[in-house]
């Protein structure tokens, strides 16, 4: 026999779990910390030793996984998008409003490594390994994650029975950049064994030269909340009182800019984030700005208009003005008129219904 959460709890609300519970107000998260922050890098350094990466004919197996990923990621975009995901969902900001990694608890924290794993693997739909995470292009293959460029943690069963093959992955959310390359794990390539208790080890530098990139550095999705760069601004939007509030806020503030759905989440604290960019859209309307989501004709609109498309899951804001003969700015039509992005000295004027969204064939 089944009961309804709210049969089971309506007598003894005292005793709902804190988890169940349904927040009667905004969470307001603790404000992001420079201490504890990963150092700076945007990619990996320049070699400082002669080793180098593997030939094709010294590993072939590690050029075959190479292969594998980049034939599945030429690009990295789904790779990067994989990373995005996993520390989107370590900050849980729809349920707790955190943006930033300083706002985590420690174990938490921790747990960063393992939804990196998680989120690759379902997205290239890589199978389990034998002894070793994945199973790629027939090779066993361990994945290992860092925040620190070339902090990766080693384990002993990636040497002592054998030489294996690591994925090593880095991002760092605050210069929005992630690379990743592979290593064939060795005696030469770990530093000396420390007094850790579980006997991990990090690179050397013959180790950091001796990674073969699969991709050195590219753009990470920017963390919409965490670049907010003017105090005022986030202000508005991660501590306003109201959801509803903080998306409008999120849409006025950051014209231009592309918001992706886990920032509109993080802003709102509630289910439908849909409903909230709706009646922001309403909302704004008057004061002559509009949002572009990413169906059809949204994207080519805001093209036309010179802004970033967006793309799955995306949406940008922008104020508009009626364009007319003689103005030098790129427009788009909308309601059978010609609209222009508003100058700063224009007078705000009521923004023009946003056609209905349909379904990129």
């Amino acid at each position: 026999m089944s009961f309804a959460q709210g049969e089971l709890f309506e007598d003894d609300a005292v005793s709902v779990p804190r988890t169940l519970r349904v927040h009667r107000s905004r969470v307001l998260p603790a404000r992001p910390s420079t201490a504890g922050r990963p150092r700076t890098a945007t990619g990996p350094s320049p070699f400082r030793t002669d080793a180098r990466p593997p030939s094709p004919s010294e590993d072939p197996e590690i050029w075959a996984v190479l292969a594998m990923i980049r034939s599945l990621d030429p690009d990295g975009v789904r790779t990067g998008y994989a990373i995005r995901e996993a520390l989107d969902q370590i900050y849980d900001g729809q349920r707790t409003g955190r943006w930033d990694y300083t706002q985590l608890l420690k174990t938490e924290k921790t747990h960063v490594g393992t939804l990196v794993e998680i989120w690759l693997q379902r997205e290239f739909g890589f199978d389990d390994g034998e002894d070793l995470d994945y199973r790629i292009a027939g090779v066993d293959v361990d994945c290992k994650w860092s925040l620190n460029l070339y902090d990766w943690e080693i384990p002993q069963e990636m040497y002592s029975r054998g030489d294996k093959i690591a994925l090593v992955v880095w991002a760092n959310e605050y210069t929005a950049r992630w690379a990743s390359g592979l290593i064939r794990i060795s005696e030469e390539v770990l530093r000396p064994l420390g007094k850790q208790r579980d006997g991990k080890r990090r690179l050397n530098d013959r180790g950091r030269d001796r990674i073969l990139w699969i991709h050195p550095g590219a753009d990470l999705v920017k963390n919409t909340l965490l670049h907010i760069s003017n105090p005022r601004k986030l202000e508005l939007i991660a501590y306003a009182v109201r959801g509803q509030t903080a998306v409008t806020n999120l849409f006025r503030e950051l014209t231009g800019e592309l918001i992706n759905r886990a920032t509109v989440l993080t802003a709102a604290q509630q289910v439908d984030s849909a409903k909230r960019v709706r009646d922001a859209r309403r909302k704004l309307q008057p004061e002559g700005i509009v949002i572009f989501g990413h169906y059809t004709p949204h994207p080519q609109m805001a093209a036309e208009l010179q802004l970033p498309a967006p793309t799955l899951g995306r949406f940008v804001s922008v104020r508009l003005h009626p364009w007319k003969p003689g103005d030098d700015e790129p427009h788009t039509e909308i309601e059978g008129s010609l609209w222009r992005r508003a100058r700063q000295g224009d007078p705000v004027v009521p923004a023009p219904t946003l056609p209905s969204q349909g379904f990129d064939g």
